[in-house]
């Protein structure tokens, strides 16, 4: 008995060897590893509200090879987590898994950020591919988790350094930073990068006013409502990590991202709301973002009320499909 026992153990292990063998034979070899970004501004005013289409071309040009990668990678978790046999999530999980791993050796993102878009590309980038890893961790070996946590912890490190500098403002783009350092301190069990996060939130929370606008993005005149909804994207998508770990950051500032999300919603709805808040008329159509209501939704439907503005599912800097991280992280709450 014990000698069957012991060989049906084996074949198990040899059987999911020889199924992640297949798997990686099957992945297209992943993308040469991008180290150092040269990537031009898109807009044409030192205020940013107005996109000039030949920097726009040249901008978007020199982020492809970045979109294609996390397009690729989160697209693969998303289909990972949506197939219902382990062999088969492991099948397509493992091919994200090979290109992470490829790049993380070629430590991308880590090299010369040549101007300030390029950091912030980075840390939008960081944010995605920490989210599809974690989608993808329980299917990671332990020799790629070796490689490629290691390195989204370094990865975290040079996008928060350039924050630390205080000439760069603290608006939307802190709070994607936070997104960012959370789903790393996540991914990787780092606690130093998850409390970095909680203090982003903390700052989030004190910058939303008490009618829940954001003044720096008021600022940003015509597209007011847009960089609303870009800055309450990253926070929701946060404070849902944070749910996972058992603690309320819609609670900071006395529900402050509530707020936000209210006052986003009626602004989406009605675009002349900040047409009044920013005393001047909003560029329209207004883009909603992306993930953010499906799973703020999920968590207080009761808040939605009429505010049910259409949305896209996901983005890669959300780590692709939001409501496929909720399966991520209700997976990994019954594994533990």
């Amino acid at each position: 008995m014990q000698r069957d026992s012991t060989t049906r153990v084996a074949g198990s292990a040899m059987l999911a060897l020889m199924l992640a063998a297949t798997a990686v034979q099957a992945c297209p070899p992943a993308p040469a590893p991008v180290k150092d970004l040269d990537i031009p501004r898109f807009y044409g005013d030192a205020r940013g509200t107005i996109i000039e289409p030949k920097q726009k071309a040249l901008h978007d040009a020199a982020v492809a090879p970045l979109t294609n990668f996390l397009d690729e990678v989160t697209a693969q978790a998303d289909k990972a987590l949506r197939r219902s046999k382990p062999a088969a999530q492991l099948e397509v999980a493992s091919c994200a898994l090979v290109w992470l791993e490829a790049w993380a050796r070629g430590d991308a993102w880590l090299g010369r950020m040549v101007q300030d878009q390029a950091e912030y590309q980075r840390k939008w980038d960081l944010a995605g591919a920490a989210l599809a890893y974690i989608k993808l961790k329980s299917f990671a070996s332990a020799e790629q988790r070796r490689v490629i946590e290691p390195w989204l912890m370094r990865f975290a490190d040079a996008a928060r350094a350039f924050f630390d500098d205080p000439k760069h403002k603290r608006n939307n783009h802190w709070y994607w930073l936070g997104l960012a350092q959370g789903a790393v301190g996540m991914a990787t069990d780092s606690d130093r990068h998850w409390q970095t996060a909680r203090g982003i939130m903390a700052d989030a929370a004190r910058d939303i006013a008490a009618d829940g606008t954001l003044p720096m993005e008021i600022a940003r005149g015509a597209r007011a409502i847009h960089y609303h909804a870009f800055a309450v994207m990253p926070l929701v998508v946060l404070a849902e990590l944070a749910r996972f770990k058992e603690e309320d950051w819609y609670a900071m500032g006395d529900g402050a991202l509530h707020r936000l999300v209210d006052v986003t919603l009626r602004g989406l709805n009605d675009p002349a709301l900040f047409d009044q808040l920013a005393g001047v008329q909003q560029q329209r159509p207004v883009g909603a973002g992306a993930g953010w209501l499906q799973i703020y939704g999920a968590s207080y439907p009761d808040r939605l009320k009429e505010f049910m503005p259409s949305m896209q599912r996901g983005h890669r800097w959300i780590g692709g499909d939001a409501t496929m991280l909720a399966v991520a992280l209700d997976r990994a709450g019954r594994r533990h």
